[in-house]
């Protein structure tokens, strides 16, 4: 008689055999029927249902841009459909974008474009935070003059280029070659380049503002040139010069867009400004006269969105008295204007101590950025830009609705960036997937 153990082991050997052997049944059971439903698949001769092509479109309206971008490598069919301009419009009006602040740093005597963005969740923007060192082919002697629907507009005196944030696409414009303004030289010439947008073509078009002073004796006059470029056409595509009946005149702010338009102020004359408006579509320019009220020195006045409406924020009171005045345009042909004056409440006051501030756009909660500014004005009336009093990186956001002030951290949690040469250059909250 075998011993008990003995028994047992056997037992227990065939146990496990018995397991092997249904395992290998079952993955055959599971590869036999897989082949049997592929084989009545293909007996039956029907085709897989398709998605249908309008619920591809609107699945691809609600992905990032980022994905948008690498789907253009699936087919020249869906290349062709993310670079349209229909879904492109689609696409701007499903997406919603948390507003992106862009930034410049010099750090170890080098030029560094950041990119930070807000959660898409936080309505009220408690934080912005570094998230791109954004890498642009070669822009040596550019500067960024500004950044509009997603396209940001590089400088470099009478030459200028077109960034798509979102393609990565750089466009060189042309010269204008026509313009004996830009090819005098002259010490006192301006040349402001700046992307608007025609809502009713939906075109995209660059608008060059070439002035000077007179040279004329005792005149305190100018003289000025509009041109005018459409993006995104053919290479045949040239710059037109804008016909004017409107005085000359020197821009002295930054443009404004609202609804097609464009605003600014400028010198027409010796300490003499006037608002002028742009309208992209029809091509013809305006001026309004400001309130007689105040005295507006362009300086230290910028313009705003209030409402859908241009405002004139006027803030050389600010740091020493707390105090703003606002100028609301309520009627442009009868020139009707409505004004506020806000004072900061003296909790608040603190943010604004000793330091200059500049207007770097409105967010669409209607709230005012407001960049801190280390300025050093000389005898002459020259402005010098000197480094920020602090290398921690931030902005004030000013709700004019209920005259509260907050102030606003750029985070930036890889600690790469430690520098007091830093500046807010521009605010979006578009991703334009257009092609140039």
């Amino acid at each position: 008689m075998l011993p008990k153990f003995t028994i047992n082991m056997a037992f227990s050997n065939l146990a496990v055999i018995i397991q092997r052997g249904r395992r290998r049944m079952k993955r055959r059971s599971t590869v036999i029927k897989r082949r049997r439903r592929q084989r009545d698949i293909c007996k039956s001769h029907e085709p897989v249902p398709e998605i249908p092509f309008d619920l591809v479109i609107e699945i691809l309206t609600r992905l990032p841009a980022k994905s948008l971008m690498r789907f253009k490598s699936v087919s020249k069919l869906w290349s062709l459909l993310i670079c349209s301009r229909t879904f492109t419009n689609l696409f701007q009006k499903v997406s919603s974008s948390p507003p992106r602040l862009y930034m410049w740093l010099d750090v170890d005597n080098r030029n560094v474009l950041l990119s930070t963005s807000s959660s898409p969740d936080d309505s009220d923007v408690s934080s912005f935070v570094i998230d791109q060192e954004l890498t642009i082919p070669p822009n040596k002697g550019y500067y960024l003059s500004h950044v509009f629907g997603g396209l940001m507009c590089f400088v470099n005196e009478s030459r200028a280029k077109i960034y798509n944030t979102t393609t990565r696409q750089l466009v060189v414009l042309p010269d204008i070659e026509e313009s004996n303004m830009i090819a005098e030289d002259h010490k006192y010439k301006k040349i402001m380049y700046h992307i608007g947008h025609d809502p009713v073509h939906d075109q995209y078009k660059v608008v060059c503002i070439v002035s000077r002073p007179s040279d004329e004796y005792g005149e305190h006059s100018y003289l000025s040139e509009h041109w005018i470029l459409l993006l995104g056409g053919d290479r045949s595509n040239r710059w037109r010069k804008i016909p004017s009946r409107c005085q000359p005149h020197v821009p002295v702010t930054q443009v404004l867009n609202i609804s097609g338009r464009m605003h600014y102020l400028a010198w027409v004359g010796f300490l003499y400004s006037v608002l002028v408006s742009f309208d992209i579509n029809s091509e013809e320019i305006s001026i309004l006269e400001l309130p007689k009220e105040n005295d507006f020195f362009p300086k230290m006045t910028d313009l705003i969105e209030y409402g859908r409406r241009v405002a004139l924020l006027h803030h050389i009171d600010l740091k020493r008295q707390g105090v703003l005045n606002l100028w609301v345009v309520e009627d442009s042909k009868k020139n009707m204007w409505s004004s506020k004056t806000l004072v900061l409440h003296p909790s608040q006051m603190h943010l604004v101590n000793s330091i200059g501030l500049k207007v770097q756009g409105t967010t669409r909660n209607g709230e005012v950025v407001l960049v801190p500014q280390n300025y050093t004005y000389t005898h002459t009336g020259k402005v010098t830009c000197n480094p920020q009093d602090t290398s921690l990186f931030y902005v004030l956001l000013y709700n004019l609705q209920n005259n509260h002030m907050r102030k606003v951290e750029i985070k930036d949690t890889s600690n790469r960036y430690l520098t007091r040469d830093w500046d807010v250059i521009g605010l979006d909250d578009i991703h334009n997937l257009i092609y140039l």
